[in-house]
């Protein structure tokens, strides 16, 4: 688990410095989760998918909004933040750039499903992935296929065709750098719906447009199938909304109570210390955080960027995090240089690149690394073979 929650922090606010001396700066550590943003799917003229009379872009808009009523209500300082508060029609791309101005710690997104089958029911809590059935790549297909009503979708996309099985192989093998918080998550909306009597299809992946661009943990709610007609009635109905509404705001509520206590937890009970130099070369020693992020960066070592020596602080770039082997020789990393995969005590493989002994040296990786495709990818430092979290 703390390798999860060392995975989680990626996006606090906090600098680290690597160890260049003797004198030491020691200090403490608070997290907050401060920011949701809520995506009711669909809207405008884009309805979703349908019933009998009940249409998703409907459902998903009367349970955001109570959802982040809830929320707003019973998590005092917490900013909830709506892709949509009426009828509209928002495009994928946008809902994605939302959660990004805001800079929120998650990203749910609200939907109804639908089968060939009506008999078809259950909820479902998804992912950005690679997907294992036909199934789930059906899934992303229908929800996807929302951009062939917005003008310019092939630019926005970068050619992405909604329809074509392959484009979604590529599409997802890039996007797994919020893999664990993104499932802790899915997976606590799914055990709140068991609770409280629902069938949980349980947590999937596959590759939505709406998740592609998140910098955050990002799940998609399926919240039942409108085509079976028992669960239609029961999400058009307020008392069917209301018991979907407890089940994510709860799961919600006990992901950030998890997150928050474990990871300043983790980090108020290690002994973190940095000494750094000034422009002058001389130590500086303060617990001010501020301080220490006007410190000027060492030039970058040599030896650190053709993997001669390895040094006890270094940065790196990762890019993918998956419980299944990653083959680093393949596209889309075989191209990219220094690139190496780690597996560790939770079970998952990581695939990062570089070893570089300045964090500036790390960003202009990441740099071109996000021009080649990996939109999510992120600096972490490691101390002694440990990995620490870099903002």
């Amino acid at each position: 688990m703390k390798k999860i929650v060392a995975l989680i922090v990626f996006s606090l606010l906090l600098v680290f410095v690597p160890k260049k001396s003797e004198q030491h700066v020691k200090w403490g550590f608070n997290y907050t989760m401060k920011t949701i943003v809520i995506d009711a799917g669909h809207g405008g003229h884009d309805g979703g998918c349908h019933g009998v009379s009940a249409h998703e872009k409907n459902v998903t808009l009367s349970v955001a909004l109570k959802l982040g009523a809830l929320l707003e209500k019973n998590i005092p300082g917490l900013n909830v933040i709506y892709t949509r508060k009426t009828d509209a029609f928002v495009e994928l791309h946008e809902r994605a750039a939302i959660a990004n101005r805001y800079k929120a710690d998650l990203f749910v997104s609200i939907h109804c499903n639908a089968n060939n089958n009506t008999s078809a029911y259950g909820t479902e809590s998804w992912t950005m992935g690679l997907h294992k059935s036909e199934g789930n790549l059906d899934v992303a297909k229908r929800e996807n296929s929302a951009i062939l009503m917005e003008k310019n979708y092939d630019i926005h996309y970068e050619g992405f065709d909604p329809n074509s099985p392959e484009a979604y192989i590529m599409f997802s093998l890039n996007q797994n750098a919020f893999i664990d918080q993104s499932l802790m998550l899915a997976a606590n909306v799914e055990d709140e719906f068991k609770k409280d009597g629902r069938f949980s299809r349980g947590v999937k992946q596959a590759g939505f447009l709406v998740l592609w661009r998140t910098t955050m943990p990002a799940i998609l709610i399926e919240t039942g199938f409108l085509t079976n007609r028992n669960e239609e009635q029961y999400l058009a109905s307020e008392k069917g909304q209301n018991e979907l509404t407890q089940s994510i705001f709860t799961a919600i509520k006990n992901y950030k109570i998890k997150v928050e206590g474990e990871v300043n937890a983790l980090f108020n009970n290690q002994d973190r210390t940095v000494s750094v130099k000034n422009d002058q070369g001389n130590n500086v020693e303060s617990t001010d955080l501020k301080k220490i992020d006007t410190v000027q960066s060492p030039a970058p070592d040599k030896t650190t960027a053709d993997h001669k020596t390895t040094p006890s602080v270094y940065y790196s770039v990762q890019l993918a995090a998956s419980k299944n082997q990653i083959n680093i020789k393949t596209a889309p990393y075989s191209d990219v240089q220094m690139v190496r995969v780690e597996a560790d005590d939770s079970g998952y493989f990581r695939v990062f690149a570089g070893k570089h002994s300045t964090k500036k040296a790390a960003m202009d990786q990441l740099d071109v690394l996000v021009q080649k495709g990996f939109k999510g990818c992120f600096i972490v430092g490691f101390e002694n073979g440990k990995r620490f979290v870099v903002h």
